[in-house]
């Protein structure tokens, strides 16, 4: 059986901004993270988003480490940990 299609976690992340830029959406699967456990919890899908101005880190804890995306469906502002984001337009990330 052929291994899955797979992109660097960073790539994806610039890839999604250049999708952004242009206006357009691309889909997300990402872990959320469980506070009370400290381990990551279900998986979130998200079908259409889009990224948005990430907030500074005196603002939002850790700001630097996540993503901060729309999710255009609903029009929620939402974010994620980078490190938890699990596929990008079908393609399972990766850290290399």
């Amino acid at each position: 059986m052929a291994e899955p299609k797979q992109i660097d976690l960073y790539r994806a992340i610039d890839e999604m901004k250049e999708i952004s830029a242009r206006g357009g959406t691309f889909s997300l699967r990402f872990r959320k993270w469980n506070r009370d456990t400290c381990k990551g919890g279900d998986m979130a899908n998200i079908a259409r988003a889009r990224i948005r101005p990430k907030a500074s880190d005196e603002k939002v804890a850790h700001a630097s480490y996540k993503l901060f995306f729309t999710d255009t469906d609903t029009g929620r502002a939402l974010n994620c940990w980078q490190c938890l984001i699990m596929e990008f337009n079908g393609l399972r990330t990766v850290l290399n």
